[in-house]
């Protein structure tokens, strides 16, 4: 009955919606961005982690700054001392 109340270029339009939507459907690449957005997001959350866990700096055993000046100086001693 549906056939009757519409003309063959109407169903033809039908059909070619019909199967975009099905294909729509089936199309697993927005799953593969919403995985990698994720995988995005926690490592951001890893790496402000790793930032608190080190400290703000204020002491003189915290901060990134002394860190990185510690194993520069390790670094400099090694260097210095190897012939």
């Amino acid at each position: 009955m549906f056939d009757l109340l519409i003309n063959h270029g109407e169903y033809i339009m039908l059909n070619k919606i019909m199967c975009k939507l099905n294909n729509f459907k089936k199309d697993e690449s927005g799953a593969s961005a919403i995985e990698y957005a994720v995988m995005a997001a926690l490592l951001v959350v890893i790496i402000v982690f790793g930032v608190n866990l080190l400290g703000s700096g204020t002491s003189e055993s915290k901060g990134i700054g002394n860190a990185l000046g510690k194993i520069g100086d390790k670094l400099e001693a090694t260097t210095l001392t190897t012939p």
